[in-house]
């Protein structure tokens, strides 16, 4: 077995303390807190823990690795955004192009996750907004890329009707079928076969680890689809539903991690969200939920581990991953100063990454790593949508091919997004 040297796993306290410390005052100046819509930042948390006791927490997780450790005792999970096509994104001659720059991040991962928000239906003609049907072409280029787990759960489900609906299964268990032989099988997930049935998940079995998958939505733009989707009711009652029954799946299901798609019903192309909305998310955790994935705004938030010394559980809630490939942003603003329009925000995605572990198999997982990757959808010379990586390197070989605007421009992006999301941590 592969052997993985502490040096390349960075323990949580050092990654998020360290963001947190650098981060928060400049936070502050630029996020409206007034409507209290924003969650604590990781420095006001910590300093509400005594200081005995931040210090000793932070010693355990510091000290709780070895100096190796097999493949066989951690898990690596990536998770993306919303996975879309629009007309722009059909000019490129070999949709696995799109992916080039992202491939080896999203193939290193034991388990990578994306949202497909739209039909696979091959009996109809491919068609992007308001009515999206993404050809398999486009979606096996994302299978290629690394992905291994897809929500089918979302608003655009229903875009091309039942049939649709079932014609998206069909394609799925084609490609299901076709990557079977690989060492990771694929798995999707999120549409009921019939109206009467269950809600569908999935049982992922990984490197001795066992995780239960469970996509839902809570927004539909045709109601007639809600018996064919797991569908859940945006009210108080339709919530308590949902939190029951993931208690109760999580019984039915033993497992290391359950991870919940969750496409939330919540304005688009805004960054903020309402402490109600964190309330709920953490009431799905306290019910046997691991990871909180949600979407639908299209763009990028915050990302929140909770760290539960008395359970001894270790849980992530991420808001919004943003798009991770779309048309959206196809007129970017190369020459503003302060490029924060809504569609300017569309074109960045987020990988997040994070590795978990578990000291004996019968002990509760623990994170041992977490990492945000930025990335944005570049269109280039070709006019071809294709992902980069929103890094310093990126930057530079703009400069280097004489892009200077897209340059400027993608300067000012990873700026954005570095100081207008947080890694939070909150210690229980």
């Amino acid at each position: 077995m592969r052997k993985i040297k502490t040096v390349h796993v960075i323990t949580l306290s050092v990654l998020l303390l360290t963001f947190s410390c650098a981060t928060t005052e400049k936070k502050h100046e630029q996020l409206d807190l007034e409507s209290n819509t924003y969650e604590q930042t990781t420095r006001e948390i910590i300093e509400e823990i005594s200081p005995e006791e931040s210090s000793d927490t932070e010693s355990n997780i510091q000290n709780q690795y070895e100096e190796e450790q097999t493949e066989a005792e951690s898990l690596t999970l990536l998770f993306a955004g919303d996975i879309m096509a629009h007309e722009e994104n059909y000019r490129i001659d070999d949709f696995n192009k799109i992916w080039i720059d992202v491939k080896e991040i999203i193939s290193q991962a034991d388990l990578a996750f994306g949202n497909i928000e739209s039909p696979i239906d091959q009996t109809k003609k491919v068609s992007a907004y308001p009515y999206f049907n993404m050809s398999k072409q486009y979606a096996e280029a994302a299978v290629e890329a690394g992905f291994d787990v897809f929500s089918l759960s979302n608003n655009h489900t229903f875009d091309k009707g039942v049939n649709g609906m079932q014609e998206t299964l069909r394609t799925a268990k084609e490609l299901s079928e076709k990557y079977s032989t690989n060492e990771n099988p694929l798995y999707f997930s999120g549409i009921r076969e019939n109206p009467k049935g269950e809600y569908t998940y999935n049982i992922i079995e990984k490197n001795g680890w066992k995780i239960l998958f469970l996509p839902v939505t809570e927004l539909l733009n045709l109601q007639e689809a809600r018996d064919y989707v797991n569908y859940s009711k945006n009210t108080e009652e339709g919530r308590d539903i949902l939190i029951k029954y993931c208690k109760s799946l999580r019984e039915k299901n033993p497992c290391d991690l359950f991870i919940l798609s969750f496409h939330t019903s919540e304005p688009e192309y805004v960054r903020s969200y309402k402490k109600s909305q964190t309330q709920f998310y953490e009431k799905l955790l306290d019910a046997g939920v691991d990871i909180v994935w949600a979407n639908h705004a299209h763009l990028i938030k915050d990302r929140k581990i909770i760290i539960d010394t008395q359970n001894h559980t270790q849980k992530i809630i991420m808001y919004g991953n943003g798009n991770t490939i779309s048309g959206q942003r196809r007129a970017p603003e190369l020459t503003s100063k302060n490029p924060n329009g809504e569609r300017d925000n569309t074109g960045d995605g987020l990988l997040y990454k994070v590795t978990f572990t578990k000291k004996s198999l019968d002990s509760k997982p623990e994170i041992a790593f977490a990492k945000p990757i930025f990335i944005t959808t570049y269109i280039n010379t070709a006019n071809h949508f294709i992902l980069r990586k929103l890094d310093d390197e990126f930057i530079n070989y703009l400069y280097n091919v004489n892009r200077t605007d897209w340059a400027e421009y993608i300067k000012r992006r990873k700026s954005i997004n570095e100081d207008y999301t947080k890694d939070l941590i909150e210690w229980r």
